[in-house]
Parts: structure tokens; C-alpha cells; sequence
């Protein structure tokens, strides 16, 4: 098993919370939904913590003194991928990476192991859900055998892959190499 390096991604303004409060820092049953997660990362066995920081960054990282995390400023919010990017320069090559989200606090953690254990294989693991009503989420596109060939955006996808249910997480395990590769 290789080490566990967790990228959690928490610079996003969380301007449809309507606060000036960074989102990664509103409570939830009395820690900030950061905090939450960074815990989660740690009950895996995560090797180390980066966490990709940029709106209220420096309460952000006040929030969290003493805790042992390696802090990655992004300082254009250029989407997902990039943030991403910010973090890889730090992780070991020889691990796997779990991408979590700073604003899900109540991800189980069975389901990251599972992530963990596809990617160790060396698969890229991707979380999904189904929903009833998937609108505006991207649409898991799979292949006759079953695996993903595609995430499709709300706004990308035909009538036929809008008709699918199950959905992009954003949650994604991967071998470090192949996920520098990609990036």
C-alpha cells in the first residue's frame, strides 16, 4: 500500500452561503466543516494533509495553528484542476492521492478507504452518487464494461446523458504519478 497523501481543497469564496465568513470555516456541531474533514483525512491513515487554501486564507490557516497540515496558497481560483495542481509540487510520487472537498464534513469514511484501495491498485477511483434530480451536477458516462469513460457537465451533456442519475462527487483517488501526468 502506498502512502496516503490527502488534498483537500478549501479556497472557494462560498458566496451562496451569503457570509463573509470563509465557507471551510462555518460550524457544524461545533467545528468548522474544515476541520471535519482534516479529522476524516487523519482516521484513513492520510501520510500528510494539504490543504489549497485562497479566500480568507489567513483565517483559514489561524483556525487551524498547531495542527499539522502543509498549506498550499492558490491564489487564482482557476477551478478544481488547478487547485489541484497548486498541491502536487508537495506530494510524494510514490503515493496515492485523495482529492477532498473542505465543505463536506460528513463524507464516510469506509467510502475513502474504497477510493483509496481502487487507486493503491493503480485505477483512478472516482466517488459517484445517484440523485433523483441531477440537475446541474456532472454525469458519470460509462462503457459497456461499466467504467467511467466520462464526467459530462450539466451544461456539456446530450438530452441522453442528462437523463443519467448518477452523478460526479468530486471526490477522486489516484496513483501521485499518473495523476501529475494528467494535471
Amino acid at each position: 500500500m502506498a502512502k496516503l497523501e490527502v488534498v483537500i481543497l478549501a479556497a472557494g469564496q462560498g458566496t451562496r452561503m451569503k457570509s463573509k465568513r470563509p465557507k471551510v470555516l462555518h460550524p457544524l456541531g461545533g467545528k468548522p466543516l474544515l476541520g471535519h474533514v482534516v479529522d476524516t483525512a487523519k482516521s484513513i491513515g492520510a501520510h500528510r494533509i494539504h490543504v489549497v487554501y485562497g479566500h480568507g486564507g489567513d483565517q483559514v490557516r489561524a483556525a487551524f495553528d498547531g495542527v499539522d497540515i502543509n498549506w498550499v496558497l492558490q491564489e487564482q481560483q482557476n477551478g478544481t484542476g488547478h487547485a489541484v495542481r497548486m498541491a502536487m509540487p508537495s506530494v510524494d510520487d510514490d503515493s496515492t492521492v485523495l482529492v477532498l472537498f473542505g465543505d463536506v464534513p460528513l463524507i464516510n469514511p469506509e467510502t475513502l478507504k474504497r477510493a483509496v484501495e481502487i487507486a493503491d491498485g493503480g485505477a483512478v477511483s472516482v466517488v459517484t452518487t445517484l440523485l433523483d434530480n441531477p440537475f446541474g451536477y456532472g454525469r458519470i458516462v460509462r462503457g459497456e464494461s461499466g467504467n467511467v469513460l466520462a464526467i459530462r457537465e450539466q451544461k456539456d451533456a446530450s438530452s441522453d446523458e442528462q437523463a443519467v442519475k448518477e452523478i460526479n462527487a468530486g471526490i477522486k483517488a489516484a496513483p501521485s504519478k499518473r495523476l501529475k501526468d494528467w494535471l
